[in-house]
């Protein structure tokens, strides 16, 4: 039903971005990367621990990291403002902790001694995703150096946990870069990252 909702809101979102459109819009392209954002501080999940612990195994947080990727599309409407969608995706890239076995409970299945462990191979949890859509504000768009701002909602799709709708928030940005190709960095809070998301945009 969220996804459903958010489509419509997403199809009535690009209608009103190109309904107010005074001029022949432009389009860009950002990829970016960033921050571990807030939702993949419940990653992994507590069924995927339980899991492992079934097997005498637990989540090592040694040495990981949460790789964060996205890919945005945007259409500038006016002088002053953009309209986007994103979809990212991150993971969380670890190692777990294997247990030693001594014996048996009375079920027949084995005992693990939580003192003596090892560490598995390096591996990675499931894949979250996320679709966002946002208004942008530019401040001074003539210039090579822009600020702008942005607002906007998501969805966080877990691959084995329920949809959520998450807000965006961008107070301050900016970005550099020649009329086609730009870099960019956001300071924000929301889907895509958590305080830092940053890129490359080509303009078309």
């Amino acid at each position: 039903m969220r996804a459903r909702l958010f489509i419509a809101v997403a199809a009535l979102f690009w209608l009103a971005a190109a309904a107010s459109a005074q001029q022949k819009p432009g389009w860009s392209l950002e990829l970016g990367t960033g921050l571990q954002p807030l939702h993949m501080t419940f990653i992994p999940s507590y069924g995927y621990e339980a899991k492992l612990a079934d097997k005498g195994q637990a989540v090592s947080s040694d040495g990981a990291f949460c790789p964060v990727v996205s890919l945005t599309g945007v259409i500038r409407t006016r002088p002053k403002t953009e309209f986007t969608a994103s979809a990212g995706a991150s993971w969380y890239h670890h190692r777990n902790m294997q247990c030693s076995v001594f014996g048996t409970d009375p079920e027949g299945k084995p005992r693990y001694n939580l003192n003596d462990w090892t560490y598995t191979e390096w591996m990675d949890s499931e894949p979250v995703f996320t679709f966002t859509l946002q208004w942008r504000h530019l401040y001074n768009p003539q210039n090579a150096f822009v600020l702008y701002t942005a607002l906007g909602a998501g969805l966080v799709v877990p691959t084995s946990m329920e949809i959520a709708p998450v807000p965006s928030l961008t107070p301050i940005a900016f970005r550099y870069g020649s009329r086609h190709f730009y870099g960019f960095a956001e300071f924000t809070l929301g889907p895509l990252a958590g305080l830092v998301h940053g890129g490359l945009g080509w303009s078309f």
